[in-house]
């Protein structure tokens, strides 16, 4: 037996599925946003697969000297000082407790980075790029801003 509300259900989901298809087709600027958008979600993703092994692009090198570290995954399980090799001294550090976190602010972003662990034996356990106010930033773009400055 149908139950009396699967039809609704259907149209329901039908409309939700095209609504916003429909809704994009009227909009003028949506296929210049759309590819910018979708332009930075590859970037992003490429930077992601690199980080799981997929082979790396061949590092920047900016006039500091330094090489941008490519992702953010690759700063994982990193000590202070391969931080500091690759990204430079960061702009703010506060300790909590057994971790201490780090800022590095660009003009466009942000890093934050979190170390655990004593002097010593501290790893980067966790790090994500962010971009400043309502712009768009992708995380490869972040750490080449923060590498060149």
């Amino acid at each position: 037996m149908i139950a009396p509300h699967s039809g609704r259900i259907r149209l329901c989901a039908l409309l939700a599925l095209t609504l916003p298809l429909l809704l994009a087709a009227c909009s003028s600027d949506t296929g210049s946003t759309a590819s910018r958008v979708l332009e930075e979600v590859l970037e992003s993703h490429r930077a992601s697969m690199t980080s799981l092994g997929a082979p790396p692009s061949p590092p920047s090198a900016p006039a500091t000297g330094r090489a941008s570290p490519g992702s953010v995954a690759a700063l994982m399980g990193q000590p202070p000082d391969a931080v500091i090799a690759a990204l430079g001294q960061p702009t703010r550090r506060r300790p909590e407790g057994d971790a201490e976190i780090w800022l590095y602010q660009g003009r466009n972003c942000a890093l934050d980075v979190i170390l655990y662990g004593s002097r010593n034996t501290a790893r980067v356990t966790w790090a994500a790029a962010r971009a400043n106010g309502t712009g768009r930033q992708t995380e490869t773009g972040c750490l080449v801003e923060l590498v060149t400055g």
